[in-house]
């Protein structure tokens, strides 16, 4: 209890105490840096031509949603393939499934013409498919040099040998220091991974991926939260490395990625929708379109004036910054909503749109910055206490509880929460009814076994159980057929009048027609603000602001 870590925990604590590790920006400064370096030769696969990676018609499903369907593509020696997609496109669920970490429903995966679906993740990194994620996940309290090491030692014949030290191993060590110094770690290989920044984190992270030799490498957002000079050379460490294992590459920062790769596939509702180079993927009028839209709603909105500009905000949100770790993600994001207001927050993938959202609602804490709602300081409150004052958030992915019925899943929303209607709008089961009369028939079924459709209605519902002035709604229309898109589009419309709504969907059109104001964000900052009318109606303009 006192010393969860032990009697090593208690020594290292004192050691710290007159020793500090060294401040991250300290640490960093001291490497040395050897540009243009290649591969590691122990680290260069043999014999590679050709498709090294194919996958064909492979679908995954999550209950209702439809993540993945039949998506197909290939990896050619010697290649960076990029995977790029809006929110929801399903790239992240494409590399879970590649790499093992869920089964495929359906379709094929061979490396190097062998078959690895329904393989367990383990086996398939012997095999030569290694990735990184997007969240760094190092041994915080071992070394540079033992995190990378520990990734090669798993490879060597004779790491079960309980009878013989690592220092035994003297090629073990030989490659752990030639790999240090290929990524530009070497002369700080001592310090723990706990006490880097996350630009060397991210580092240590590519070369715990290359420790394990693979054939392939997958690499999800390795540029992601970087300063501008480590996302230049992590992005020519990976050109060093693709020269010699091909790599697939799922990145937001789609003009950089779309720079140094040799193919892109672009996904969209868990589909591929092409394969080509990348100036035709630029090219392209249906990739512009996921990104911008067509510029022509296919839906009646009835924005008007109630949001007046001259009413106090509803909420306000200055200068917030929000860390995941050591990753920073809000950069002095600004906003405000106003009574009866729906605000859009537009941006590309990794831009902070639905970690803005998470912030609001007090699932991740705000490093600094001030957040007031109806002029109340919300910016330290935890989740349940600002739900109770007035906040329903509808997450990505509705979050349903599936086991439970639809009755039952409201219930949960109104519990511990005020339903007297003190504060806020409440919404009985009668109320509810009059917006979604689909689920009056559906209440005592359970949630799995709902539509994709009515799952999101149950979600929007059970966040409006309590007493409720301000929802924030996280990709409400993904997956979703368009009848059932164009029936949530009108209940959210006719919402305004009841509530607010901060609302993030990559569906442009239907967002920039359904919005009161915009605010798009890049990095975790806000760059662009204003109505949302000149960007619904002018596609020229909104390819300005928006595209790549």
């Amino acid at each position: 209890m006192f010393s969860p870590d032990g009697l090593v925990g208690i020594w290292t604590t004192l050691v710290r105490r007159f020793r500090p590790a060294p401040k991250e920006a300290a640490a960093m400064s001291k490497r040395k840096i050897y540009e243009g370096l290649p591969l590691p030769a122990f680290l260069t696969p043999q014999g590679l031509q050709g498709t090294v990676l194919e996958v064909q018609g492979i679908a995954k499903h999550f209950g209702g949603i439809r993540a993945v369907s039949n998506a197909s593509l290939q990896i050619q020696a010697g290649q960076i393939h990029a995977l790029i997609g809006p929110n929801g496109a399903g790239k992240t669920t494409l590399f879970n499934l590649v790499s093992g970490l869920y089964p495929t429903d359906s379709g094929t995966i061979s490396l190097s013409g062998r078959e690895i679906q329904g393989v367990p993740s383990d086996v398939i990194c012997h095999r030569g498919l290694a990735r990184s994620f997007q969240i760094t996940n190092l041994f915080r309290g071992l070394s540079i040099y033992e995190n990378m090491r520990l990734s090669l030692q798993a490879r060597h014949p004779a790491r079960f040998d309980i009878w013989r030290d690592i220092d035994d191993y003297a090629e073990i060590h030989a490659e752990t220091a030639e790999l240090v110094k290929f990524l530009g770690l070497e002369g700080i290989e001592d310090i723990k991974g706990g006490d880097l920044s996350y630009g060397g984190q991210r580092l240590v992270d590519l070369g715990i991926a290359l420790g394990s030799k693979p054939q392939v490498l997958l690499l999800d957002e390795p540029l992601a939260g970087l300063a501008a000079a480590e996302r230049e050379r992590v992005s020519n460490l990976v050109k060093n490395v693709a020269a010699n294992i091909p790599v697939l590459i799922v990145e937001h920062d789609i003009d950089r990625v779309l720079g140094f790769s040799q193919i892109v596939t672009v996904m969209n509702q868990g589909e591929v929708l092409m394969s080509d180079t990348p100036e035709a993927v630029r090219a392209d009028r249906r990739v512009q379109e996921i990104y911008t839209g067509k510029g022509i709603p296919d839906v009646v909105h009835q924005r008007g004036d109630e949001a007046a500009q001259d009413t106090a905000p509803l909420l306000r949100f200055e200068r917030v910054n929000t860390f995941y770790g050591k990753s920073h993600i809000l950069n002095d994001a600004t906003l405000d909503v106003r009574q009866s207001e729906i605000v859009a927050l537009l941006g590309r993938n990794g831009a902070g749109k639905s970690t803005l959202l998470k912030t609001l609602a007090g699932l991740v804490p705000a490093a600094s910055g001030n957040i007031e709602f109806e002029g109340r300081d919300i910016a330290r409150l935890p989740a349940p206490d600002i739900a109770r004052l007035g906040v329903g958030y509808v997450p990505q992915g509705r979050g349903l509880f599936a086991g439970l019925t639809v009755r039952e899943n409201l219930a949960l929303g109104r519990l511990a929460r005020k339903t007297d209607g003190s504060h806020g709008v409440v919404w009985s089961e009668e109320q509810i009814f009059e917006y979604f009369p689909q689920l009056k028939e559906r209440m005592n079924v359970a949630a799995d076994y709902l539509s994709g459709g009515e799952q999101q209605m149950v979600a929007v519902a059970r966040a409006m159980s309590g007493n409720v002035k301000l929802l924030l709604l996280d990709e409400p229309f993904e997956g979703l057929a368009p009848a059932v898109t164009l029936e949530l589009f009108k209940v959210f419309d006719l919402l305004r009048r009841h509530l607010s709504i901060v609302i993030v969907e990559h569906n442009l059109d239907l967002v920039l027609a359904l919005a009161d104001r915009v605010f798009a964000l890049e990095r975790g900052a806000v760059f662009h603000q204003g109505p949302a009318a000149p960007l619904l109606t002018d596609l020229d303009y909104r390819k300005k602001i928006l595209w790549l």
